[in-house]
């Protein structure tokens, strides 16, 4: 099953590029890149001190290593989505070892086969992003209920990467342990034994303040309105989006979690308590839900086997349950990458990107422009990559929230001087400054010349072409 979902994992991530989310680059990429090479966009988030330092620590240790081998940054960002996709391995081995100890083979195998074709598992294997990464981490923990010290330290992981898992992994180690306080006690420890010097330790000595990165970001988000200000979703919209995706098959499949849930209760509370939870704020995205998404597949394939046990017993060791969630993977996949999946989300922004490289592959570059592109909707430095400076012509739009008055400053630090914008029309008064300019096909300036375009020019996948202009940059 495990080679069965890397092989998956690994052709999705070899033939599709994209940026799942921009906070993938402007929340963990960017500032680890600042931190590895000195250059970097700073969002308002790491000017307030609302962010972790814990995940773009790790990431800027990898970049580093492997620029010593080859410098261009594709080679970096390649290594780091390797090492998700493995890391995302967890899913369907956790998912199987949950359901080898509560139901046996057969459901075990059906599990498998679910965790390894889910498409948002899949999907989100190779983002470089906490959502997924403590996704990986609480499926892990459940799984090794056996083990409290083992467990603990991953509950501790899941915790210290995404705090707003923690109420939910809380209350789900308390149903596991409760009947055993010494195993509970365990587990506490253990868990604490991460996220105090992750959160505690690693706030206080990067920000000033221990826990800052939870109880910032919390007032932030939660009282003082900043999420809600980015966008708002009715309660259900969780719940629409499963309707949505599996169709005429969700009655079968919510019967089936329902009735696979009481071998695997933790799993099912897992899930429960990751949508419930996440309907109460009113700014919602999919991602915030990944945990209930990948977990799913467990109680679901759990109660294809217990289907198959009640009537028809002499096949329930494996084929029967196997065939049957493969049936149901491939059923529930295909409505959702269909029905429920944005027409760019396989290669959102995969010009963009392409265009960035062809602009740093130009060897007389002394600066670079990018045009009508949305700051956050750029590679930033971490696809650039060169001591040269960016300039963004979208940097004031960037800096506000239409309709609300929320100012989210921004700041654009090359080898640790800021660097000043030009945004708006004063882009075109600035040429000087540039070289290099990125943009749609109409956005070229006096003086420059297109160079190459990349994208079909479809409203999904947008050209973005890189224009060149003969001679150097003033100053």
């Amino acid at each position: 099953m495990l080679i069965v979902a890397l092989g998956i994992r690994l052709c999705a991530f070899a033939t599709h590029t994209y940026i799942a989310f921009p906070d993938e680059t402007f929340q963990y990429l960017e500032p680890a890149q600042r931190l590895a090479f000195g250059s970097g966009v700073v969002t308002w988030e790491y000017i307030d001190g609302i962010r972790s330092w814990l995940l773009p620590g790790g990431i800027a240790a990898i970049l580093r290593a492997v620029a010593l081998l080859d410098p261009d940054p594709r080679t970096g960002i390649a290594v780091l989505r390797i090492l998700c996709i493995l890391a995302s391995l967890a899913i369907p081995y956790a998912g199987y070892r949950i359901a080898e100890r509560s139901a046996g083979r057969g459901a075990a195998l059906a599990v498998g086969v679910l965790c390894a074709l889910s498409p948002q598992a899949i999907y989100y294997a190779p983002v470089i992003m906490t959502d997924g990464l403590a996704t990986d981490a609480a499926m892990l923990a459940i799984a090794f209920a056996h083990r409290p010290a083992r467990a603990g330290l991953l509950f501790g992981l899941a915790c210290a990467l995404r705090y707003q898992y923690a109420p939910i992994l809380a209350v789900v180690a308390l149903w596991q342990y409760a009947p055993t306080p010494r195993a509970l006690g365990t587990v506490v420890l253990a868990g604490l034994a991460v996220v105090v010097p992750t959160l505690g330790l690693l706030d206080l000595l990067t920000w000033g303040a221990p826990f800052q990165s939870v109880w910032l970001n919390y007032l932030r988000n939660g009282p003082q309105g900043f999420s809600q200000a980015m966008g708002a979703e009715h309660w259900s919209y969780y719940l629409q989006y499963f309707l949505v995706a599996w169709g005429a098959a969700t009655p079968v499949a919510v019967g089936l979690a329902i009735l696979g849930a009481r071998l695997v209760p933790a799993v099912a509370l897992t899930v429960a308590l990751t949508i419930g939870l996440h309907m109460l704020p009113a700014h919602k995205e999919l991602r915030f839900i990944l945990l209930a998404n990948v977990a799913l597949p467990v109680p679901i394939g759990v109660g294809i086997a217990i289907l198959v046990e009640r009537y028809a017993p002499s096949r329930a060791a494996w084929p029967i349950p196997t065939v049957l969630a493969l049936v149901l993977a491939l059923t529930l996949g295909w409505g959702t990458l269909s029905r429920a999946t944005a027409a760019d989300d396989w290669h959102r922004d995969a010009s963009m990107l392409a265009a960035t490289a062809t602009a740093r592959s130009f060897e007389g570059a002394c600066g670079l422009a990018i045009r009508s592109i949305w700051v956050y909707r750029t590679g930033g430095y971490t696809y650039w990559r060169r001591d040269l400076p960016i300039y963004f012509e979208t940097w004031d739009r960037a800096q506000t929230i239409p309709g609300s008055p929320i100012v989210l400053p921004l700041e654009s630090m090359l080898l640790g001087r800021s660097v000043p914008q030009y945004p708006g029309p004063a882009l075109a008064e600035h040429t000087d400054a540039f070289n290099v300019l990125m943009g749609s096909p109409a956005d070229g300036l006096p003086g420059f010349v297109r160079h190459r375009c990349h994208g079909t020019g479809h409203l999904d996948d947008p050209t973005v072409c890189v224009f060149v202009r003969p001679g150097g940059c003033a100053g």
